[in-house]
């Protein structure tokens, strides 16, 4: 009778170790689930692979991401020039908004254009080192802050200067032609615009790329 009391006991008791164990495997299996898509969702932002929209230059032989949702390059608009000492190229980024407005003639008769980011390839003929040159150029008024800066695989040089707006820049050599690209970042001081366009700037920084 002892024997039949024990085998009973065991049959009971085998289903209810077997839903613990079953349970206990459940329980543990939901937090890597939950640090596997967390950690999916935690990659970060600005690479060229994440970027709705790619610019690529076949000239100068670059390309770079920039979110095609909320901006836009066009090339038949662009900031005004001062004719000297022009950039070989300069691809603007503009709003949506702010591209519709000079397209639709806003800022027509010599109202300055809104600060935006821009993307500038120069030639170094007297070959120059990077702080020489910035500081010879034309193009920047009251540079300041020089700092070391990796873009793009180069060592580069970040600065900032002052005119019509606050500046904000990363100037590198293209190791193809030894040209001096510069990302520029054009701020106002007030408003929303500043912010918004800072993403445009981070985005082209973080994905900029020479082709091969």
């Amino acid at each position: 009778m002892q024997i039949h009391n024990k085998q009973i006991q065991q049959w009971i008791l085998s289903p209810i170790l077997m839903s613990l164990v079953a349970a206990g495997t459940i329980a543990y299996q939901v937090p890597v689930n939950a640090s596997v898509t967390n950690q999916a969702i935690a990659k970060p932002i600005g690479t060229l692979a994440q970027a709705s929209g790619v610019y690529r230059s076949d000239r100068f032989r670059f390309r770079f991401g920039y979110s095609n949702k909320d901006f836009v390059i066009d090339n038949k608009i662009s900031t005004p020039k001062n004719n000297v000492g022009e950039p070989l190229a300069a691809i603007d980024i503009w709003t949506k908004q702010h591209a519709q407005k000079i397209r639709a003639g806003a800022y027509a008769g010599g109202t300055e254009y809104p600060a935006n980011v821009q993307v500038a390839v120069y030639n170094n003929p007297r070959k120059f080192s990077l702080q020489q040159w910035i500081k010879q150029s034309n193009q920047f008024s009251a540079t300041r802050d020089f700092k070391s800066a990796k873009i793009a695989g180069q060592t580069g040089v970040k600065f900032y200067s002052s005119g019509l707006y606050e500046n904000e820049h990363v100037a590198f050599i293209s190791p193809k032609d030894s040209r001096i690209i510069v990302v520029s970042l054009s701020k106002t001081g007030y408003g929303n615009d500043d912010a918004v366009y800072r993403r445009a700037y981070q985005q082209v920084v973080n994905s900029f790329t020479f082709l091969k």
